[in-house]
């Protein structure tokens, strides 16, 4: 699971889940609860963790640590992910069946069905929106809750039809709650469709705060490019490799380093026949700890996703605005109205490599902006923070707290006035 790393305790207190703890046992203990996810390896995190390992993505030992603690109250609590290389189910020392299915690409949603069935479930938590699964979910009078972090398209024919299908699914009495990480990721669920009443934007809660950094002017010397995140086409790294040969090529001095799992091998090969071999790093994975210090060692922050990648709202935009190094990002809808075009980052065209080049060179030519986009790091991370948090989202339903969830959805009013700006943002894109 993808998750902060901090104490769930700590972190649900500002939603005063802890104070019911004891109710929360007396009402939940008899529950079965299943989490299926489409990614990720709750056993291998787990364990890593145990022997004194660390995460390496925002919130994943807080995700961790919050569904042991589940497991600790509950009959059952079993996490089921998807995808996966080798099949497998256990259940580890802190009381979680864990269970990876082995799939690969296309998943085969029949036998995904089998391993949830398999774990007996009374409610689901669903993290990724299989329809075949809501409808098995469905089928089987479960309730369910979606914690999401999807946005949703609807350009062509087929993906209007398959968001209505969803929309269907959605609008049934037995998917009780709908999250989704972020304000924009809402507005993509309600654009298909999906009911306000039932719509809970949610948030981790945070590892890194910008106000423990000062912000920085740029240092001398070449242009250092970070990018954190899976190495793959869709998320734009071929973009900002060919964005760095351009820039060499002005006679921009800048160099890059990836972080990440490499997802598309012909990517560190294209950096090569780009001639990109001493000035660029694929450096495989990170501690997450360990990212806030990269990032702000380094002169910029790349976050180039392609529209076509289905983006929520990347964690790496809130490690880059903590690190108070300037963040420079696509103008992906899922960013728009989150990033302002020169007050939070540099906002350049998503998939066009001479648009980055241009914006990174602007930025080495304007060191006031550079210094303001800084300055502006612990603003825009401020503006982007929710009242939810996933542990707090799934306790609150777990409880059947129908009324601080309904409080906490988009039509209890309480985001208008964010929402109309993200709309507005959205429109003038």
């Amino acid at each position: 699971m993808r998750g902060p790393a901090s104490c769930p305790a700590a972190a649900e207190s500002r939603h005063g889940s802890r104070g019911r703890a004891g109710s929360a046992r007396r009402r939940a203990g008899a529950m079965r609860l299943t989490i299926v996810q489409y990614a990720g390896d709750y056993r291998e995190a787990f364990e890593r963790f145990a022997s004194g390992g660390k995460a390496t993505y925002q919130a994943q030992r807080y995700s961790v640590d919050f569904v042991g603690s589940l497991a600790a109250r509950l009959e059952q609590v079993s996490v089921v992910c998807a995808l996966g290389d080798t099949p497998s189910d256990v259940v580890l020392a802190n009381g979680v069946r864990a269970v990876n299915v082995g799939l690969g690409e296309p998943l085969d949603v029949d036998r995904l069905l089998q391993a949830v069935a398999a774990t007996r479930p009374d409610r689901l938590c669903i993290v990724t929106p299989v329809a075949g699964l809501i409808r098995w979910g469905i089928a089987q009078r479960l309730p369910m809750l979606l914690t999401l972090a999807d946005s949703f398209k609807t350009a062509g024919l087929r993906e209007k039809l398959r968001a209505w299908r969803l929309a269907r699914l959605l609008a049934h009495d037995r998917v009780e709650w709908i999250g989704n990480h972020g304000l924009n990721a809402c507005l993509s669920l309600l654009s298909i469709g999906a009911s306000p009443r039932k719509v809970i934007p949610w948030d981790w809660p945070p590892s890194f705060n910008p106000h423990d950094r000062a912000a920085k002017a740029r240092a001398a010397g070449p242009a250092r490019i970070v990018y954190v995140g899976a190495i793959e086409e869709a998320k734009g790294v071929g973009d900002v490799l060919e964005a760095v040969a351009l820039l060499r090529g002005e006679g921009v001095a800048a160099e890059a380093t990836f972080y990440g799992a490499v997802k598309a091998p012909d990517l560190p090969a294209m950096a090569e026949r780009l001639g990109l071999g001493g000035v660029v790093r694929f450096a495989g994975l990170v501690a997450n700890e360990d990212v806030p210090g990269i990032m702000a060692a380094a002169d910029y922050v790349v976050v180039p996703s392609r529209h076509e990648y289905p983006e929520g709202l990347p964690l790496t935009i809130y490690e880059a605005l903590a690190s108070r190094t300037p963040l420079v990002a696509s103008d992906h809808p899922m960013f728009r109205g989150a990033l302002v075009d020169g007050r939070s980052a540099r906002i350049f065209a998503a998939g066009s490599p001479r648009a980055l080049a241009d914006a990174l060179a602007g930025l080495e030519r304007a060191p006031a902006l550079y210094a303001a986009l800084s300055e502006g790091g612990a603003a825009a991370w401020d503006a982007l923070q929710l009242p939810v948090t996933w542990g707090a989202l799934v306790e609150h339903w777990l409880e059947g707290e129908a009324g601080w969830l309904a409080d906490h959805a988009v039509a209890s009013g309480r985001y208008d006035a964010r929402l109309a700006e993200r709309r507005a943002a959205l429109r003038g894109a």
